[in-house]
This record gives structure tokens, C-alpha cells and sequence, in this order.
């Protein structure tokens, strides 16, 4: 259950939100992820197995997800290089796109090395936030 009580990005207040820092952004958020699943990689498979089960449970992913996307928000309306239309469904493509890709990377490690997802990822979120430029 810490995966899921921990639904604030723990470094978030401590980012460079300057111009220019956009990349170094994004790969904080994707590293806060994999780090915060490198605790148990098995959890996944045990929380959509008890998910089934519990209201209690589904709530709580709910609820703290909701908190998480409303931080990731927050940064990307302060960001100065940030470019996306709909910053609401800009942080929630971002958070789930990156948990995703973090939950199969730890479910299969040996599929992606961890520094290639890492580096894909951070490039993945910065043009994506960047928009054309």
C-alpha cells in the first residue's frame, strides 16, 4: 500500500521550473516513477488481483491518483516551456503513459535496460510538452 499512499511527487516543490529546464523536468517525473516501483515489482499483478475485491482499494488508487494528477498540473502550468492545449489531460496522458510503461518495465525488466526506458520516456514526455517548436 505504500505505492499507492505515496500520491505526491515527493521532489515536485524542489524542481527548476526556468526556461529551458523542461527536459530535466520530464526526467524527474520519470525517474520519481521508476524508483517508486522499483520497491515491489510484483505489487501490480497483487493490486489488479485484490482491486477485483475491494471498493476500498479502488477508492484509494482513485483518490490519490486524482492528488498526483493535480500536483503534475500544477508544475506544467508553471512551466514556462510548456506547450499543450488541455493542461488536464496533458497530466493525465503524462502519468499514465509513464506509470504504464513502468509497470511493464518492472513486471518484465529484462525486456527494455532501465536507463534506455528512462531516457525514452523523458524524451517521449519533453516533446510531447514542448509541443512544435
Amino acid at each position: 500500500m505504500r505505492h499507492i499512499d505515496r500520491s505526491a511527487w515527493t521532489r515536485a516543490d524542489q524542481l527548476d521550473l526556468s526556461p529551458g529546464s523542461l527536459r530535466t523536468m520530464a526526467r524527474a517525473l520519470v525517474r520519481d516513477a521508476i524508483d517508486n516501483h522499483r520497491d515491489d515489482p510484483q505489487l501490480l499483478r497483487i493490486m489488479i488481483e485484490e482491486a477485483s475485491f475491494s471498493q476500498e482499494l479502488l477508492d484509494t488508487i482513485d483518490r490519490h491518483g486524482k492528488q498526483r494528477v493535480s500536483q503534475v498540473r500544477d508544475l506544467l502550468a508553471r512551466h514556462p516551456d510548456v506547450r499543450v492545449r488541455d493542461l488536464d489531460t496533458a497530466a493525465e496522458l503524462i502519468l499514465f503513459t509513464v506509470e504504464m510503461n513502468t509497470h511493464k518495465h518492472m513486471a518484465d525488466p529484462r525486456s527494455i535496460p532501465e536507463e534506455a526506458l528512462e531516457n525514452e520516456l523523458t524524451d517521449l514526455v519533453t516533446r510531447y510538452l514542448g509541443g512544435d517548436r
